[in-house]
Formats: structure tokens, sequence, C-alpha cells
């Protein structure tokens, strides 16, 4: 993110932009840059920060207030909580288009995915069984796993799980969802995912078993 005359929240007065150390910026580090606090700039600021490497621009004051005003239009007496956010999710999406548009990214889907794969989330899952812990035991090794594992690059969430049915094959569970095939790889080399499975679950569940799923649309 880069500081050249904006403001996070409501900005007062008129905005203004230092485009020439925007400009040496972009030169010096050849990254795509980020903007915070984009509400209260013009259609052509947008287009000349965008023109000088920023990617990214926050704008979610201008968004709340879109919802906000949506909200106020709404209100009469005696309105109920459905009526008051009626038309809410259409304001927001319209000034996210109009944002679209003005930014440039608008029509541009196939653009983007041919340099671009999407994700494609799979699903790991470990079923097994604990030898040598009580259940205290097996939910601070859940715990701990959650955290660590969670922080490991194309992990989108953790989910840990005990079996319903108390005669089932396995007790417990691990659902860790990826956001490509290409991380199962990377995931089983990480020293974070390997400290962990040595440390903490392989020396307590030898019984279980492992696989990856992908979902079939």
């Amino acid at each position: 993110a880069v500081s050249i005359g904006t403001v996070h929240g409501r900005m007062r007065g008129t905005p203004r932009l230092d485009f020439e150390r925007l400009a040496a910026i972009n030169a010096r580090v050849q990254r795509p840059l980020v903007i915070h606090g984009g509400t209260g700039l013009d259609d052509g600021q947008f287009r000349r920060l965008i023109e000088n490497g920023v990617a990214k621009i926050n704008y979610y004051t201008a968004l709340a207030d879109a919802a906000a005003a949506r909200i106020r239009a709404n209100q009469r007496e005696g309105a109920g909580y459905t009526a008051l956010l009626d038309g809410v999710r259409e304001a927001v999406a319209e000034e996210t288009a109009r944002c679209m548009r003005v930014f440039g990214s608008a029509g541009r889907a196939d653009e983007v995915l041919a340099v671009a794969e999407p994700w494609r989330p799979v699903e790991h899952v470990i079923l097994y069984n604990v030898a040598g812990l009580d259940d205290a035991g097996v939910e601070a090794m859940m715990r701990t796993g959650r955290e660590v594992l969670s922080g490991i690059p194309g992990v989108r969430r953790v989910i840990t799980g005990r079996a319903v049915q108390e005669g089932a094959r396995y007790r417990f569970a691990w659902i860790v969802e990826f956001v490509h095939p290409a991380v199962i790889d990377s995931y089983r080399e990480h020293p974070d995912h390997v400290a962990f499975a040595d440390t903490h679950f392989r020396p307590v569940a030898g019984d279980r078993v492992s696989i990856d799923y992908q979902a079939v649309e």
C-alpha cells in the first residue's frame, strides 16, 4: 500500500494525490500497488491510479454509505428489520458494478481466465483413531492443529470433527480445504505441517486413512 494523499474512511475536502510519487514508486518496485481509502476520489483519479500501477483500491466506506442510504430510504414508522434491509444487497451490488466499469475491470473475465487459473478446491480428509490421549488431550491436539495448519499457504480452512455414531470405524476427522490440487504436495512438505504431524498427530494416530477429494459439479 502506498501513501500518496488518500485517507482511511471518509475524506474531508478535495483530495490532492501525489501522482508523481506514485509513478516513481511504480517504476521502482514493479509490483501491484494498493490504495487504502479510495472513498471520495473522482473517476479520473481512479483511472490515473490504475494507469500508474494500482491493482487494488479499498472502497469500504462508499459501499457502506450505499447500504446506509438504502436503509434510510426504507425507514418508516413500524418498519421491521426485513423491511429496513430491503434492497441493500442490490444497492451495494449496483455501486460495485459502477466501480468495476470505472476501474476498467468490467467485461474482462475471459482475459483474466486466460492467464490465471481459477481455484479448484480440494478436500483433504483424514479419518483416524487415537491411542494414548484422553478427550482433553485430543481436543488440545485438534486446537493446535487448527491454529498451525490454517496458516499454511494454500489452506482455506481447517475443520476437526468427532463421529456422531458411537460405533463408527473412525472416531475423529480432519477436513483441510486446499485452494488447488497443487497444494497437496506443498502442504505435505511444509515444515509447519511436518512438525505438527510428527510431534502431535502421527505418534497418537497410527490408525488412520487419508484421501483427497475434489467436488464434481
